[in-house]
């Protein structure tokens, strides 16, 4: 009976260690192909996933940035002509004009240095908007109301101009001006009347009394003399030619 104990316990011991050794290496051999293949998919995914996302984001980051920095300096000119166009109208309708804002912009300058640039001239702009409303209302008044020195008749009584080597001699022309009011006369061959040829003047008899031919002085106006005359040499509005010529002006008695 010992024997038998002792000899089924040897048998049980001998199985044991057979077994060993063929479930570790099962093990291994499964670990070391499932580490191999998720080793080959991972090469694979970085292979060929990779480098074209990133490619591909990187060049879509680009454009965004590009497009939106040239929108940026788009809106930044245009608000800037709308300033410059509002300085210009108030300083020579008034004889006066805020200073527009010091701004330094370029190529090299950062996006938020641009936006805060643009919301300075849209400042600016609103401001000017207003004023030239303002002016605009008082010019009206004066139309209807007007009182000693804000009324002037202005005779255009010759003007030659040169530009694109072309040369004519401009029509005679009379028209009357209310103070602050700024208008647009057309010049044409006085000879042909038909030519094509044409130039534009623009007139202002400012508020502090200035009459300003194409943004130039030209003489400043004594309401109390009631005529006088001046000579203008200025240019043309694409500044390619220029204008010569002489206009008398009275001021206008009171409606």
């Amino acid at each position: 009976m010992s024997l038998f104990r002792t000899g089924l316990l040897l048998a049980t011991l001998l199985l044991s260690a057979c077994s060993m050794p063929i479930l570790d290496n099962l093990s291994s051999n499964t670990s070391s192909e499932k580490d191999k293949a998720q080793s080959e998919a991972n090469a694979e995914s970085s292979d060929l996933l990779i480098p074209n996302l990133q490619g591909q984001t990187e060049e879509v980051v680009e454009t965004i940035n590009s497009t939106s920095y040239d929108e940026l300096l788009t809106r930044y000119n245009d608000q800037k002509k709308l300033a410059e166009a509002n300085y210009d109208e108030l300083k020579n309708r008034v004889g006066k004009a805020d200073n527009l804002p010091k701004l330094l912009i370029n190529t090299n300058t950062s996006q938020q240095n641009i936006d805060t640039a643009i919301q300075e001239l849209r400042s600016y702009t609103s401001k000017t908007n207003t004023e030239i409303a303002q002016l605009n209302a008082r010019v009206a008044d004066r139309q209807t109301m007007a009182i000693n020195g804000d009324l002037i008749r202005v005779f255009l009584s010759e003007a030659t101009i040169n530009h694109a080597e072309q040369e004519f001699k401009a029509q005679p022309l009379v028209g009357q001006w209310v103070r602050g009011e700024t208008r647009v006369i057309r010049l044409k061959d006085h000879i042909f009347f038909e030519n094509p040829k044409s130039e534009d003047l623009v007139i202002t008899f400012s508020e502090t009394y200035q009459l300003i031919v194409n943004q130039q002085v030209i003489a400043t106006v004594n309401p109390n003399r009631e005529k006088n005359s001046a000579s203008f040499n200025v240019p043309t509005q694409d500044n390619l030619g220029k204008i010569i010529g002489k206009l008398d002006y009275r001021i206008e008695g009171n409606k």
